[in-house]
């Protein structure tokens, strides 16, 4: 098998030797474990600048998700599947598969098929998916009673967290924290930090806030001044593992949405047994478990996040308790490994699945031809 993915990665994304290096040193989550396992090329934004000259000039001229997918059309027959591991990534590629009337394989990787601008593209190019794979059950249920999409070419696979990465370490919790930047609420999250006796560091370069009714993005130093116990700054993962480290629990505070923001820092917190308080958004359904897990409070609402926090914080042992259960519920749900194995078989089913169906057309096609000979054959319908 060999496959080709669709990604984007970013320009200061570490090259794969350096990246290995990097794993194996535990400075980095293991990240290449995706691309090893199915055998894939990467077609990112950095393998747009090794093509041939006359290709890089034209893809400079365009948009770079676009550049991707003509790259990945144009060397679609050295790869047995394409998998595209982003929406608007995916819709274009299946959208050149219906244009051109290929028949390639293509796997793509979805966490929001609902937003609206999409959907009139579903509904033209969804017959050029051989599967989709989502982590998201409301994704899922979206994609089969509103886009149409038969059951049979969606699959639901757990979202995975590099859990040998992302592990207990003991450490004394003197503290707490939260991170990322996409749909979080950090506004509420400050609000409800106000002369708390704690500390509460935000791993993020900027914070969304929403004035007049429209949303804004801040770096930290448009902020303003912060609560005196809350403090905001980026980390590489190895500092945010020690952050989360010397943190009692972790809060994901997040906007109102259908799909599953802040999945991946509630895994990392999950994976490194700590519990974790999420805002409880239509979309954040699949991880945590009320009570058992983590903590559930309303949208937007500071003083039910404060209350939360100050429960957690004053209850030491409920939070251990939780954290606990958290770590035990990605070892045996979430894992990379459990990830990985899971898309590779899917991936293998459609190949399996078009080889199976190239033989059958052949052995048709063969006995049409002796019937001919003798004088049996009968019409074969489409």
């Amino acid at each position: 098998m060999k496959t080709l993915l669709i990604v984007t990665t970013g320009l200061q994304r570490l090259d794969r030797a350096e990246l290995l290096l990097k794993e194996a040193a535990d400075e980095f989550p293991r990240v290449s474990l995706f691309g090893t396992k199915l055998n894939s090329d990467i077609l990112d934004e950095r393998y747009l600048k090794t093509v041939t000259l006359i290709r890089r000039f034209l893809y400079k001229l365009i948009p770079t998700a676009v550049a991707q997918v003509l790259e990945a059309f144009y060397i679609k027959n050295k790869y047995d599947v394409i998998i595209s591991w982003s929406e608007r990534r995916a819709l274009l590629f299946a959208l050149l598969l219906k244009l051109s009337g290929s028949n390639t394989k293509h796997v793509a990787l979805m966490y929001w098929m609902s937003k609206p601008k999409q959907s009139i593209l579903f509904h033209l190019v969804h017959n050029h998916f051989d599967r989709i794979i989502t982590w998201s059950s409301v994704q899922r249920d979206y994609a089969l009673n509103v886009l149409g999409i038969p059951a049979s070419r969606i699959a639901f696979v757990r979202h995975p967290v590099d859990q040998q990465f992302w592990r207990p370490i003991k450490q004394e919790t003197d503290m707490i924290s939260s991170a990322g930047s996409e749909m979080r609420d950090y506004a509420t999250l400050l609000e409800a930090m106000k002369g708390l006796n704690m500390k509460c560091h935000i791993a993020t370069n900027e914070i969304r806030i929403v004035k007049n009714h429209t949303a804004v993005r801040l770096n930290k130093n448009r902020l303003g001044a912060l609560p005196p116990n809350v403090s905001i700054g980026f980390l590489q993962y190895k500092e945010l593992r020690d952050l989360y480290a010397r943190s009692r629990f972790v809060v994901v505070p997040l906007f109102p949405s259908d799909t599953d923001n802040g999945i991946n820092t509630i895994l990392e917190a999950m994976a490194m047994g700590k519990a974790v308080i999420c805002s409880r958004i239509k979309g954040q359904v699949d991880v945590i478990r009320e009570g058992k897990t983590g903590i559930f409070v309303p949208p937007g609402d500071s003083k039910a996040l404060r209350n939360a926090i100050e429960y957690l914080w004053n209850n030491p042992s409920v939070a251990q308790q939780m954290g606990t259960e958290a770590r035990l519920y990605i070892e045996k749900y979430h894992s990379i490994e459990q990830f990985v194995d899971d898309v590779k078989s899917l991936v293998e089913e459609v190949i399996t699945k078009d080889k199976t169906k190239s033989k059958c057309m052949t052995s048709i096609h063969h006995e049409s031809i002796i019937g001919n000979i003798h004088g049996t054959s009968r019409p074969i319908s489409s």
